[in-house]
């Protein structure tokens, strides 16, 4: 009954004792977090449903331990952090958003595909090595046509959305727009 509880625990240790990739003063051990592991769990509501206990019981750890961390981090490395997390709730099946491997790991090592010349049409403003990851965003779906849409059927209409002082805030354009009710 309490293996969900035993799986948090262990899920959230082995990525805390990653984080000293990110910055090497990032070191936990063992004992410190056993700690903050045993005052969530005293800190949770009694309940006698065994399964809302459990659910008590993994909300209070994560919330506790998450806690416990973020304190420790520097504001940069905050998100970071926040993003391991939800990567790897969104991997176990826990959160409502679908987990796509060859998205995540475009998003994490943003591969590059140099087979293809940048076309003269982008030269003007669009870095080069934004066009090798654009090759490589193809390989995934539903972006098979977004190179051709860069290239051919709306250049100007990229670039203005490129020199956007916020693009990131704007929606892209044509059909790409409804991107946005999609996490990747």
């Amino acid at each position: 009954m309490y293996r969900p509880v035993a799986a948090e625990g262990a899920m959230l240790y082995f990525l805390l004792i990653k984080l000293y990739i990110i910055d090497p003063m990032y070191q936990y051990s063992l004992e410190s977090f056993s700690m903050f592991f045993f005052k969530a769990i005293s800190k949770t509501a009694e309940n006698d449903d065994d399964r809302e206990k459990v659910r008590n019981l993994v909300s209070n750890i994560r919330m506790t331990i998450y806690q416990w961390v973020a304190r420790g981090l520097f504001e940069r490395h905050k998100q970071i952090f926040l993003s391991l997390l939800t990567f790897r709730l969104m991997q176990k099946g826990q959160l409502e958003e679908e987990y796509n491997a060859m998205q995540m790991n475009f998003l994490v090592s943003c591969p590059l595909t140099t087979d293809v010349p940048r076309p003269a049409v982008l030269k003007d403003w669009l870095p080069e090595i934004a066009w090798y990851s654009v090759q490589s965003l193809i390989k995934i779906e539903p972006f098979e046509q977004f190179a051709t849409h860069l290239e051919k059927e709306m250049p100007r209409r990229f670039n203005e959305w490129y020199n956007e002082l916020a693009p990131e805030n704007c929606k892209l354009p044509g059909d790409w727009k409804t991107l946005d009710k999609q996490p990747f």
